[in-house]
C-alpha cells in the first residue's frame, strides 16, 4: 500500500456540520401534540474505491493527465473511462478484456453545454463556491467529461461558459484523487506561453478578484451610516437568542472590514456571535466594500450580500471566502424560523 495522502486539518465530517447535543419541544398545532425532540447522530465512514475509472483518477493525481478509453474493435472513445467495454459495439460483451485504457486526452475542450453556476454549495463543495457545472467534450471523445468550471476574473457570471466555449483543463496543487482535482477555465483567460503546455496548475494562473476600490465618502452616505451601523448592532445582538444562527457560526472566526461611503464597519467573527468593534481592526481577514451603507442594512432585514457581489455592489477582498458570506446570508432566515417557531 502507497504513503496515505491527506489533507492537514481537513475532514469528511466538517465541524460545522456536527451539531450540538440540544434538545427542543415541538407543538403540532393541528394534532394537538407535543414532542420532545433531542439530536442524534449516526456515522458510517469508509473507504469508497474508484473501481473501474481508478486507472483516471490515478494519473490525474500522479501524472496530471486526463486518459480515456478506445475500443479496439470499433475505435470509439470515451473520456472518462466509466465502462471497461465498449457502450457502442460492446465488443462482443468481453468485459474488463478488450477496451483498451490509457489513451491520453487533449487538455484543451469545448463546452458540450452552457454551466450552471452553483453559489450556494453543500458542505462538501462550499470551499469552491461559487463555480459552474459543466461537461467539456475532449478531443473525439463520444462522450463529455462532468467538470467544476471557474472564472479567473472574478465572480462567476452567467454568460462566461456557454456552448461551444473554448476551455483548458487545470490541476490542483494538491491532489488526491477526487473529482475536484481538475476544473476548466476558459481557454482566452490562459496566457498564450502557457495555453499548450500539459499539467497546467491553478498556482500558474493569476486569480483577480472583484475591484476593492474605496468608495467614496459623501454626506448623504455619512447620514445614512448611523441608522446602518444602528442596524448592524441590533442584528448581532439578536444572534445569542437564536440557536439556528449561532450554529451558522459554530467553529467559524473571521475579522471583517466593510467600507462604506459613510463610514466603515468593524465585525468580529467568533464564539457563535458577531461583536461590532468601536475600533479598528489592524489585520482584516476579509474586507467588503460599498458605496452605500444603507446596502449593509438591507443585509440585516434579508437582502443577499452574494447578490450584492455578484452584481457589483458589493467588493469583496477574497473571492476564496465566500463561504464566509453564504454564512452572512443565513442568519437572518434562521433568526426568523426560530422567532416563528416560539411564536407558536
Amino acid at each position: 500500500m502507497e504513503k496515505i495522502m491527506k489533507r492537514k486539518g481537513e475532514y469528511v465530517i466538517p465541524h460545522e456540520a456536527v451539531p450540538e447535543v440540544m434538545s427542543r419541544v415541538t407543538a403540532f398545532p393541528l394534532d394537538k401534540a407535543v414532542c420532545l425532540e433531542r439530536t442524534e447522530a449516526m456515522f458510517t465512514t469508509y473507504w469508497a474505491t474508484a473501481g473501474e475509472i481508478s486507472p483516471f483518477f490515478l494519473a490525474v493525481m500522479r501524472e496530471k493527465k486526463i486518459i480515456g478509453a478506445q475500443c479496439p474493435k470499433c475505435k470509439m472513445i470515451i473520456c472518462p473511462p466509466y465502462m471497461t467495454r465498449c457502450p457502442s459495439c460492446q465488443n462482443e460483451d468481453r468485459s474488463l478484456i478488450d477496451l483498451k485504457t490509457g489513451l491520453e486526452m487533449p487538455q484543451v475542450g469545448r463546452m458540450l453545454v452552457t454551466a450552471p453556476i452553483t453559489v450556494f454549495a453543500n458542505a462538501r463543495f462550499a470551499k469552491y463556491a461559487p463555480f459552474g457545472r459543466g461537461r467539456v467534450i475532449l478531443g473525439k471523445s463520444q462522450c463529455a467529461l462532468p467538470i467544476q468550471v471557474f472564472t479567473t476574473t472574478g465572480f462567476l457570471k452567467p454568460g462566461i461558459f456557454r456552448q461551444g466555449t473554448k476551455v483548458k483543463i487545470i490541476f490542483r496543487k494538491n491532489r488526491m484523487g477526487f473529482s475536484t482535482d481538475y476544473f476548466a477555465v476558459p481557454y482566452d483567460e490562459v496566457p498564450p506561453k502557457l495555453r499548450d503546455k500539459p499539467g497546467l496548475e491553478e498556482t500558474e494562473l493569476t486569480w483577480k478578484s472583484l475591484g476593492l476600490a474605496e468608495p467614496k465618502v459623501t454626506p448623504v452616505h455619512k447620514k445614512e451610516f448611523a441608522s446602518t451601523l444602528a442596524a448592524v448592532r441590533k442584528f448581532a445582538a439578536g444572534i445569542p437568542r437564536s440557536p439556528r444562527a449561532q450554529a451558522n457560526l459554530a467553529n467559524w472566526s473571521r475579522r471583517i472590514i466593510v467600507k462604506t461611503g459613510g463610514g466603515a464597519i468593524n465585525l468580529v467573527l467568533g464564539d457563535r456571535k458577531i461583536k461590532v468593534l468601536d475600533g479598528k481592526i489592524a489585520r482584516p481577514d476579509l474586507m467588503l466594500a460599498m458605496e452605500n451603507p444603507a446596502c449593509l442594512a438591507a443585509w440585516t432585514k434579508g437582502d443577499s450580500l452574494v447578490n450584492m457581489i455578484r452584481t457589483g455592489q458589493t467588493g469583496i477582498s477574497n473571492l476564496r471566502d465566500m463561504e464566509t458570506i453564504f454564512k452572512l446570508d443565513r442568519l437572518h432566515r434562521s433568526m426568523r424560523r426560530d422567532a416563528e417557531e416560539k411564536a407558536v
